[in-house]
């Protein structure tokens, strides 16, 4: 074989090696790609059902004048996720730590008045300094809920929260009867887009076997015409806008 052979094949399998490389990388760009935009596709533990609660409540101050009711209005949102264990799963994992963090509002102006409240042992909220979340809340998997104590069932449970927007309204009435619901908020003539904003989380599960999985909820609140009609509800069970990734 002739010299000048030898180097056409010697660099056609340069080549050859260079093309083989190339089409790796550009298989792991486009799986890195996916997976940042698509996520996990079989996790352990998944959310099941979100529902939303939206209303009002008012609570009682100082009297100015001689009328019957004075309350300053409080604008809530009760929040129920609920973990389920993946059905198409198929392998053994148990729920070690459940994890609420990076808490953030995002409003025009009075963000600070917007507290967020853990439940009670009962599983209602009580809005008491010793229920409210700071900067993140973390549920330790056991083999029983015990919300008070920050335990979760490993195999899943039901996280409950309240969102308050404190003090957006003041009422002093005379009326015979105030009903304590959205509607005290149009009797304080609140302004309804002033009420919104949104909170948003990232939810973390991590399992036994010492993985972590993160994923951002993000929340319009308050939910329904709320003035009007006193409450706003709303159930969710479509999650394809919330991405779990891997830690």
């Amino acid at each position: 074989m002739k010299i000048s052979e030898l180097k056409d094949k010697k660099i056609f399998h340069v080549w050859m090696i260079i093309a083989i490389i190339a089409i790796i990388l550009i298989i792991a760009g486009i799986i890195m790609l996916r997976y940042q935009v698509e996520g996990e596709s079989n996790l352990p533990f998944e959310i099941s059902k979100m529902i939303i609660v939206s209303t009002a409540e008012g609570k009682e101050i100082e009297a100015t004048g001689n009328e019957k009711w004075n309350f300053s209005v409080s604008q809530n949102n009760d929040i129920y996720i609920s973990i389920n264990k993946n059905e198409d799963y198929k392998g053994n994992a148990n729920i070690k730590n459940l994890s609420i963090e990076n808490i953030n509002i995002q409003k025009a102006e009075g963000a600070e008045k917007i507290k967020l409240y853990r439940a009670n042992g009962a599983g209602r909220i009580s809005e008491e300094d010793k229920y409210l979340v700071q900067n993140y809340v973390t549920y330790a998997g056991e083999e029983d809920s015990d919300l008070e104590n920050l335990k979760i069932d490993n195999q899943g449970g039901i996280l409950v929260f309240r969102s308050v927007n404190e003090n957006v309204c003041e009422i002093r009435s005379n009326e015979e009867e105030i009903i304590h619901d959205g509607t005290l908020l149009a009797k304080g003539n609140a302004n309804e887009e002033n009420l919104k904003y949104t909170l948003s989380f990232d939810l973390v599960i991590e399992t036994n076997k010492g993985i972590k999985y993160r994923g951002t909820i993000s929340l319009n609140l308050p939910e329904g015409k709320i003035l009007e009609e006193g409450k706003g509800q709303i159930e969710k069970t479509n999650f394809d806008d919330i991405i779990f990734k891997r830690e």
